[in-house]
This record gives structure tokens, C-alpha cells and sequence, in this order.
């Protein structure tokens, strides 16, 4: 019998939305991010490239991160939705309806699909909105939500 030796990274960074840990895999790709309770910034060497992007996106320098990632651990319909989701231009919105028109399916289960999406921020599933034009749920939180979308249509009015 073998052991399968899985090595995992972690980073916890201070960001606009709150405490984040971000996990990468044994070749640094990118594999979660989420809420962390840890309030106190430990960023490995291994780390440093994608924080750097992290902090420019909130910083407003940069609009789309180029870091490698990994989410083989997703359905293949979940891998549809975020598909979609990372074609949604920075500083703009779409809904859960307009996804599900694209996919055949309901608004609903795209809204479970993006609730399991791995790597919010990143995979920006915080420009997916109800059609009513209310925010709907998000990974991060409702408020972390908003702020997202305000800060990227801000930059946007500055910039023009």
C-alpha cells in the first residue's frame, strides 16, 4: 500500500473585504479562497506573486489576475458556470438568469453553482447579480459582495 502525499500552501492576507487564506497545491496553483478568522497576515515566499495581484486588484491596477489555478474538484456544470463567470468584464454585472439561459438550466442552480466556486474574487462570481438588480448571495458575504462591485465601477468612472 501506497501514500499519497498531498502538500498544500497557505497564505493569509489583510484585504478591503476582510482576513483571507488562500490555498495553493504543490505546484503553486491556485486551489481556495475564503473567510478566514485568523487575523494576522503570514504570507510565505511561496506566495508573494499572487498577493502582489491580489493587492493590485484592490489597489485598482489591475482588472484580471494571470495566476495559474486548480479546480479539477468541480462538476462538470460547475465548471460551465465559472467558465462563463470569468467572461464577465471587470466593472460589469450580469445576472443568474443570463447564465442560466446560456447553460439550459435555472438561476437557481447557477447560484448553487457559484456558491461552491472555489476561488471568489478571482473567479469573479461577485458580478453576478439577481435579475431584480438586488445582489444576491456571496461566498465572501453580502457586504464583501457589494464593495466588489462598487470598488471595480468606481475605478471604471475614475479611469474614463
Amino acid at each position: 500500500m501506497y501514500a499519497i502525499i498531498i502538500k498544500m500552501y497557505s497564505a493569509c492576507v489583510k484585504t478591503p473585504v476582510g482576513f483571507l487564506e488562500i490555498l495553493f497545491d504543490n505546484s503553486l496553483a491556485l486551489t481556495k479562497i475564503s473567510l478566514t478568522n485568523f487575523e494576522k497576515t503570514c504570507i510565505p515566499e511561496i506566495a508573494l506573486n499572487f498577493v502582489e495581484q491580489l493587492n493590485a486588484y484592490f489597489e485598482g491596477k489591475l482588472s484580471e489576475f494571470n495566476y495559474p489555478v486548480n479546480i479539477q474538484n468541480v462538476s462538470e456544470f460547475d465548471r460551465a458556470v465559472l467558465d462563463l463567470t470569468c467572461k464577465i468584464p471587470y466593472a460589469h454585472t450580469t445576472t443568474y438568469n443570463w447564465i442560466a439561459k446560456k447553460l439550459n438550466t435555472s438561476p437557481r442552480a447557477v447560484g448553487q453553482a457559484l456558491k461552491r466556486n472555489p476561488l471568489p474574487i478571482v473567479i469573479p462570481c461577485h458580478r453576478v447579480i439577481r435579475s431584480d438588480g438586488t445582489i444576491g448571495g456571496y461566498s465572501l458575504g453580502v457586504e464583501a459582495k457589494q464593495w466588489l462591485i462598487e470598488h471595480e465601477k468606481s475605478l471604471i468612472l475614475i479611469k474614463s
